[in-house]
């Protein structure tokens, strides 16, 4: 059932299928007493530009495919699984490694995604293929994410993907319309978020292992950011 725009639909799947929803499409699922169904469900803060262009912000859109496909579906609901049960587990000092492997987990299964959607979507509805520049923003964005412990600056990452700092700005403002201060801090307050979730991290370890100088810069820049300190915030997910 979809609700957009200020009208409700409803949509009878029948077999596999794959629903991708904008972050804000509102959606409920709903059936016959008779009816079974069994529904993974995937959460990701971003998924790739050839995705959003199709779906839009407010989008829906189903894809069906083959049973014969599920057993792949179900094995990277089962990594995502893997990788929230991680959390609490994983030693502190591996936590604050570069390249925290948990976010990145995710990353990887959204690209999984995003191929399996695309891999059934008609060419016809597909856009132009990613061009140089956002294949180079895609690689800053994740070299940025894997260094993000030792707060590379936009000189050391545009070295590494080999663009002057001149070039790799324009880029940003080309592909993302901002700064690429703007889209690394982006990448920061993500990385933060997950280890909110982790109650045997503290506030300092936090923001040292999300690439923030002192645990003072840290606080100053969460609450710009969200409006509250980073000690309320917590308290907001203990509450849910």
């Amino acid at each position: 059932m979809i609700h957009e725009h200020g009208a409700t639909r409803e949509e009878r799947l029948t077999g596999p299928a794959l629903s991708i929803t904008g972050p804000d499409c509102v959606h409920g699922w709903g059936g016959k007493p008779e009816d079974a169904c069994k529904a993974m469900i995937f959460h990701f803060d971003e998924v790739d530009l050839a995705v959003r262009t199709i779906i839009g912000a407010t989008g829906h859109r189903v894809v069906r495919f083959s049973a014969a496909e599920l057993p792949a579906l179900q094995e990277l609901y089962n990594r995502c699984a893997k990788a929230r049960r991680a959390i609490g587990t994983t030693p502190l000092e591996v936590k604050k490694r570069a390249g925290f492997f948990e976010p990145l987990i995710y990353s990887i299964v959204a690209m999984e995604l995003a191929l399996f959607f695309l891999k059934h979507t008609p060419k016809t509805e597909l856009g132009a293929a990613p061009n140089f520049g956002e294949s180079k923003v895609t690689e800053a964005l994740a070299w940025y994410e894997a260094n993000l412990v030792r707060s590379p600056n936009i000189a050391d990452i545009a070295s590494f993907i080999h663009l002057s700092p001149t070039h790799l700005r324009r880029l940003f403002h080309k592909i993302r319309g901002m700064s690429p201060q703007t889209a690394f801090k982006q990448v920061q307050f993500n990385r933060v978020k997950w280890l909110m979730r982790d109650p045997a991290m503290t506030i300092e370890q936090i923001g040292e292992s999300a690439g923030f100088g002192s645990a003072s810069a840290f606080s100053r820049a969460f609450k710009i950011e969200f409006g509250m300190s980073p000690k309320a915030y917590r308290e907001t997910l203990r509450a849910k």
